[in-house]
Formats: structure tokens, C-alpha cells, sequence
């Protein structure tokens, strides 16, 4: 059986609690310094919260103004709109509605950033006392002000379900020593699947680990294995009955918290439990005969009533989706396209993952606390495949490295305070440096300084394009033209669908919301086709108004897409066809607005 990390408590040292309030008050200026961006997702998450305060109803998850006739079926979790809608209502009764919307910008993830970074220091003083706890502060709050998901507005779930993830992989190291561990990490964990599933195999992976730890010490563990599975049995019980409406609970996907994702959850979960309560005295093969049962009910659950979640998400999108749409959105690109846009940052990241995966092994073998070092093995090399595959893997992929990060700065210090040596000192500050992947951008960018302009540039433009391209059409004033014409369905590009919601009155047939299924295929269609023969077309699907970006960062795609024909390219070439009729703007207006007339 493991050992314990003995009679620290990280709670009685103040070293620590004093080192936690400079890293957090570190952590919040450096955010605020590097400045924010909002996402679509942060926008339409505040779209979601507005329609809840306006009287949507609570189990109504549909975004009527997205996607044609009947709106969209969105996949968010009210577990998330409730916090932020409870703190912006807090904050409106005190100050102006822009005001608390600013204040709620800002509370709401620097109190998740606070969280999580607590997590992260009681991880490293499980691992390692006082030494551990200080390094994970200092790791944590790079790989946090990295991940760029804790910045101001920053309302997507993303960051609340990297706090879960580093509380659950604190809960397991703590699952010795605290009773309370196994209930509260299933809970944990069902939480986290009930908000969204794109960290599913990294929950997984905890919950598989913590079987792992019963079918190796059996009775010592049969309380906290019958207490997890409990948890998450219980709590997303609990979740679908609080948040999820009865036709979001039965719709067939594996986005959200659905019955293809509660059932065999559930099944797993509830099937521990019992071989827990009844077989923590068998012997190792029997605990390991009852687990590979209950993996074969779940999965025989899985195939019955979700066959859809055992196969890759991607491939059920039609072949335009993919092509079109999907290769556009950040997120979902593979290394190579990466490769291409941030050359330094994927291979710093690839190469710190690698020195970690080596790291975890060797403290897994000479540490006491081997199961945990072996879960933190399991997590960095699945993350790292997956974001081989898709890039939206690299922040959890990031979260994944810190447990072992920390240790190896505790290792690489214990070294230099017992010998104070330059050579242990210079390797500390090194690897401090080399933890965020920032760090590999700007070496790359100063080699390709060096090497000549074609290193350097390469990159440069497609990065440039990806960060600033579009930004003037981001703004509130952007839309001030808009907001002064009738209520009416808006053609833009996916880009800006969410900040016309936000801003407007106006729906849009199509945003970057994979389950906006029907209005993404219009609106592919309508982009690739000849923008001569679109005017009916834009009718039927009752579009009133077209919205061009000046700076139109997809101009160069879509002109390719429809050979040069299409709707936007001849937009941009000032050829406005007859069934379109300008809209005047004011000078240097972010937006080009055109009615749709019918005629044509």
C-alpha cells in the first residue's frame, strides 16, 4: 500500500498561504497585461445568460436566433449560465447594467483561476510538502495565464471544467488520507460531465486510475471506492434532474449531459460501487474478474442505447461540415495546420511533454507515490496524441503537466539550496522559463532572425490573420448601424454570428455551433454558389440582411471554395447583385450591410 505524504498540512503552513496570495495576485496582473480576446463561445454564452435573466425558460436550452426556422438545441449546461447570471444579478443591483457585466467579466474567472491554482499547490504538497506546493504555484500560474482561458470575459465552460480536472487529480492524491476524497471526486467528476464532455477521456482516465487503486489494495480501499462511485452516481443524478430539460436529456448525442452519457456513467459507476461493497476480499484476480464484468455491461450499455459516442464525433459530420467549416475553426486543427501557425509554441509543448513523460516515469518508479505519477503518465501521453489530432486537446494537455512540472522545479531546487551550485541554479531558472510554450514562439522567432526571412516569416502572415483579422468587426460599435434596422435573420460570417446576437436584436441563420447543423450547410451552400444565382435561395431561407467584414479574414477561403463566384468575393470586388441593395454605413464602418430586395 502507498504512503502518505506523513503530517504536513498545507493548510497550517503559512509559508505557503502567504506564497498562494502573491502567485494569485501575479497571476491576475498577468492576465490583465496580456490583454483578452472574446471568443465566440464567451460571447454566445453570454447570449445564453441573457435570454435566462430576459424569462427563458430554465430547462429551454434552445438559442431561438440561431440557424433557420426553430432556432438551435444548444448542448450548454445551465450549471454554468446559473453562477454568472447569480453574480451579474448581484452586481446589477448595485451598479449600472455595463458595469456588472464588467465586474462579472472579471469575477467570474479570476475566482475560477483562484481555484484552480489552490488545487494545483495541494497537488504539489501531497507530492512533495511545502517544496511542492511553492512549485506548483509557480507552474500553475504560467500554465494558467497560457491557457488564456481564465482572461476577462472569459464565460466559456472551458475553465471550469479545468478547475474540475485539477481538483479530480487533486482528490486522488488526497484519497488516503482524506474520507472525504472518494465521494467528492466522483461528484468531481460527474460534475464535469455534466457541464460538457471535451475532457472526457482525461476523466476517464481518473476514474479508471481510481478503480486501479481498489483492485490493487482491495479492503484498505473498499469505503472511498464505495463513496466514489456513490458521488457520481448521485451527482449526475442530480445534474440531469436540475438542469437538463427532457428534450435535451433524450437527444441523441454525445456533447452534453444526455442519457448516451449519464446511462453507461452511471452503469460503471453504480457497478463499482457494488463490487466494492461485496468483493473488497476477494483476491486480486477476483477484484480484477468483477471489473472486466462490469466493463463489458457498460460497454454492451453503451452499444444499445449510445453506439453514436463509441465512434469518432467527426466522422458523423456530413463531408461540407467538415471540409468547409470544421477546417476553419481553430480548435479542431490537426498538427500539421499548427505546425504552420505556431510553429514554436506545439513544439515547445510537445517537447515539455515528452521530458514530463520521461520525469513521471522515473518518480513513479523510485517514489512512493507511484499510482498517481502513473495517472499523470497516462494523461500527458493521451493528451498528447489527441492533440496530435486536434489542437483543443492542448490546454488540458497543459493542465496535465503541471503535477509533474512542479516536481521537477522541487527537484531541480532541493538540488541547488543543498549545494548552491551556478550549474543547479542556471538548470532551475532554465526550466522555469521553458514551462510556458510562449517561450518556444519567441525562440523560434529569434532563429528565424538569424537564419533569414524565410524561417521567421513563414508563419507570420497566416498567425497574424488568425489573431487580428476581424477584430474591428468584433466591437459594440460595429453593430450600431445594424441594430437601427428592422428585426430580421442575418447572413455573416460564422466568425461574427454570436457578437450579432449579442448585440442586436437580429437573428443569423449560422454560427460556429457544431449542433447549428442545418443553418452551417445553408450557409456553406450559399457562400460556394454563384452569387448570381442565391437571390431565391437567401428568400426561402427568409436571410433580410448580408453582412460583409471589411477585413473579411475568410475572403481568401471562400473565394477559393466558390472558384471565385461567390457571394463574398464579389461583395469585396464592389459587384452587388440586383437582389441586393446597400445599406449606407458611416465612413470607415467596420460592416458592409446589404438588404435582401427579392429581386434577382
Amino acid at each position: 500500500m502507498q504512503k502518505s505524504q506523513g503530517t504536513y498540512s498545507i493548510f497550517a503552513d503559512r509559508v505557503v498561504l502567504r506564497f498562494f496570495v502573491c502567485a494569485y495576485a501575479a497571476l491576475l496582473v498577468l492576465m490583465a497585461l496580456s490583454g483578452h480576446q472574446e471568443g465566440s463561445d464567451d460571447v454566445m454564452r453570454w447570449v445564453v445568460v441573457q435570454d435566462l435573466l430576459q424569462g427563458q425558460g430554465w430547462f429551454d436550452s434552445h438559442q431561438y436566433r440561431l440557424g433557420p426556422e426553430g432556432g438551435t438545441l444548444m448542448h450548454w449546461s445551465r450549471l454554468i449560465d446559473a453562477p454568472i447570471a447569480l453574480l451579474y444579478g448581484t452586481f446589477g443591483l448595485v451598479l449600472p447594467p455595463d458595469m456588472a457585466l464588467q465586474v462579472t467579466a472579471f469575477v467570474w474567472p479570476s475566482l475560477l483561476a483562484g481555484l484552480t491554482l489552490w488545487a494545483f499547490a495541494v497537488t504539489g504538497s501531497v507530492l512533495g510538502a511545502r517544496e511542492g506546493a511553492v512549485s506548483a504555484l509557480v507552474v500553475g500560474v504560467l500554465a494558467l495565464e497560457h491557457s488564456r482561458k481564465f482572461d476577462y470575459f472569459s464565460f466559456d465552460h472551458h475553465n471550469a471544467q479545468i478547475l474540475l480536472f485539477a481538483t479530480a487529480l487533486m482528490l486522488f492524491a488526497l484519497r488516503r488520507d482524506k474520507p472525504y476524497a472518494g465521494w467528492l471526486l466522483g461528484a468531481c467528476l460527474a460534475l464535469s460531465v455534466s457541464i460538457g464532455t471535451e475532457s472526457i477521456l482525461q476523466i476517464a482516465l481518473v476514474a479508471v486510475f481510481f478503480t486501479i487503486d481498489w483492485i490493487v489494495n482491495g479492503e484498505p480501499t473498499r469505503r472511498r471506492t464505495m463513496a466514489f462511485g456513490i458521488g457520481l452516481v448521485l451527482t449526475l443524478v442530480l445534474t440531469s434532474l436540475a438542469t437538463t430539460g427532457h428534450e435535451a436529456f433524450l437527444f441523441p448525442s454525445c456533447d452534453a449531459l444526455t442519457l448516451s452519457v449519464a446511462l453507461p456513467a452511471s452503469v460503471a459507476a453504480a457497478g463499482l460501487c457494488i463490487a466494492a461493497w461485496i468483493g473488497s476480499g476477494w483476491s486480486l484476480w477476483g477484484r480484477i474478474g468483477a471489473c472486466v464484468a462490469i466493463g463489458v455491461v457498460t460497454l454492451a450499455c453503451a452499444y444499445g442505447f449510445a453506439p453514436h459516442c463509441l465512434s469518432n464525433p467527426i466522422e458523423a459530420l456530413p463531408q461540407d461540415m467538415r471540409d468547409y467549416w470544421l477546417s476553419q475553426v481553430a480548435e479542431a486543427q490537426k498538427i500539421n495546420v499548427i505546425l504552420q501557425l505556431h510553429r514554436g509554441e506545439a513544439l515547445a509543448l510537445i517537447a515539455m511533454s515528452i521530458l514530463c513523460m520521461a520525469a513521471a516515469l522515473i518518480f513513479a518508479v523510485r517514489s512512493p507515490f507511484r499510482l498517481e505519477y502513473a495517472l499523470f503518465l497516462a494523461l500527458i501521453v493521451t493528451g498528447l496524441v489527441v492533440f496530435l489530432y486536434q489542437s483543443r486537446m492542448m490546454t488540458f494537455l497543459g493542465v496535465s503537466l503541471v503535477a509533474v512540472q512542479a516536481q521537477i522545479l522541487r527537484v531541480l531546487y532541493s538540488s541547488y539550496a543543498s549545494r548552491r551550485r551556478a550549474l543547479s541554479g542556471f538548470a532551475m531558472v532554465a526550466f522555469i522559463l521553458c514551462i510556458s510554450p510562449k517561450t518556444g514562439a519567441s525562440i523560434d522567432e529569434q532563429l528565424g532572425r538569424f537564419a533569414g526571412p524565410s524561417l521567421a516569416a513563414s508563419a507570420m502572415p497566416a498567425r497574424q490573420s488568425q489573431q487580428s483579422s476581424g477584430a474591428s468587426c468584433k466591437t459594440p460599435e460595429a453593430y450600431a448601424a445594424l441594430r437601427d434596422l428592422p428585426a430580421g435573420r442575418v447572413l455573416v460570417d460564422f466568425d461574427f454570428a454570436a457578437n450579432v446576437l449579442r448585440h442586436t436584436d437580429h437573428s443569423v441563420l449560422a454560427g460556429n455551433y457544431h449542433r447549428n447543423r442545418a443553418g452551417i450547410l445553408a450557409q456553406i451552400e450559399l457562400f460556394r454558389s454563384d452569387a448570381d444565382q442565391v437571390g431565391s435561395r437567401l428568400t426561402e431561407l427568409d436571410v433580410d440582411y448580408v453582412m460583409l467584414c471589411m477585413s473579411a479574414p475568410r475572403a481568401e477561403f471562400w473565394s477559393w471554395a466558390s472558384q471565385g463566384r461567390g457571394l463574398q468575393p464579389r461583395l469585396i470586388a464592389g459587384e452587388i447583385p440586383a437582389y441586393l441593395r446597400r445599406i449606407q454605413a458611416a465612413e470607415g464602418a467596420a460592416f458592409q450591410i446589404f438588404q435582401v430586395t427579392g429581386a434577382g
